[in-house]
């Protein structure tokens, strides 16, 4: 018989493990649309959108500094 604990081909399942918290909200319908829009446009999902948009808004007000990957 071959359990999870010894069966060499079972993959983890889900996201990486990274350091981070989950953020619960909720946002107005046309504030959704419109990253609804700029996800499509850029081929990413609403929530890499959001991050993204996020992001750079905090590098832009000088909250976050940027990365040598954000360049």
């Amino acid at each position: 018989m071959v359990t999870s604990t010894n069966n060499p081909r079972k993959k983890t399942r889900g996201r990486p493990k990274v350091e981070s918290d989950q953020v619960n909200a909720r946002f107005p319908k046309q504030d959704i649309e419109a990253l609804d829009a700029f996800a499509g446009e850029h081929s990413i999902s609403r929530t890499e959108g959001l991050r993204r948009v996020l992001r750079d808004w905090l590098i832009g007000h000088g909250y976050l500094a940027p990365n040598k990957d954000s360049e």
